[in-house]
């Protein structure tokens, strides 16, 4: 990819974390970058194209960060990634806090993020399957149980900077997530699991 291309995903990263995606316009990130719309559609032809350049990069660098554990899916190695996660959220931000916007507009682009979602609750679903087979978690109480746990652990670190927003938090930072993710595995840890891992250390250093 051009460097000018890098320019213009980059600058238009910054104007849809500031402004939001609906709020910004071709002919805004070509004033930004000092450059003729003419130029900028050369590269991208129109908004879409920069929609889904943005998202291919959001994948690719999650499926990085998820090749990290695979090999050791402990909880040690699974919160190791945590922060450089929460990061990649707050890097792309807009795309979280204009999901709706994004689904309506772009189809396309809605129907690859689907199949990217997915993917990464079946990742969350995997490790807890590999703690349960190593004894560090209990046995599901019943069917579909730690199914709908990966959702809801999909669902707190996707969605984390939107709630704080609407409920008016004002430092709209990630603190607290990894300490909601922590406590909803505590409870279905074994004493294996807790001896192993030392999860409640991990929790503390989460408030930090």
């Amino acid at each position: 990819m051009s460097s000018t291309k890098e320019k213009i995903l980059d600058c238009a990263i910054a104007l849809f974390n500031t402004k939001g995606l609906v709020n910004v316009s071709i002919r805004d990130i070509s004033n930004k970058l000092g450059i003729s719309p003419g130029n900028l559609t050369y590269h991208f032809k129109n908004k879409l194209s920069i929609i889904q350049e943005i998202y291919e990069r959001i994948v690719k660098e999650r499926t990085q960060l998820a090749s990290e554990v695979e090999l050791i899916p402990s909880f040690a190695n699974i919160n190791s990634i945590l922060d450089p996660l929460l990061d990649l959220y707050d890097k792309y931000r807009f795309f979280y806090l204009d999901s709706l916007e994004i689904n309506r507009l772009y189809p396309s682009v809605a129907k690859r993020q689907q199949e990217h979602i997915q993917f990464q609750i079946q990742f969350i679903k995997t490790q807890i399957d590999y703690s349960v087979r190593k004894g560090n978690m209990k046995k599901e109480p019943h069917k579909g149980f730690y199914q709908e746990m990966a959702h809801t652990v999909w669902m707190l670190l996707s969605f984390w900077l939107n709630q704080q927003i609407i409920r008016g938090e004002k430092n709209n930072t990630f603190e607290g997530a990894k300490k909601a993710m922590w406590n909803l595995v505590i409870p279905i840890l074994t004493e294996k699991g807790k001896n192993n891992f030392g999860i409640e250390p991990i929790v503390q250093k989460s408030n930090h």
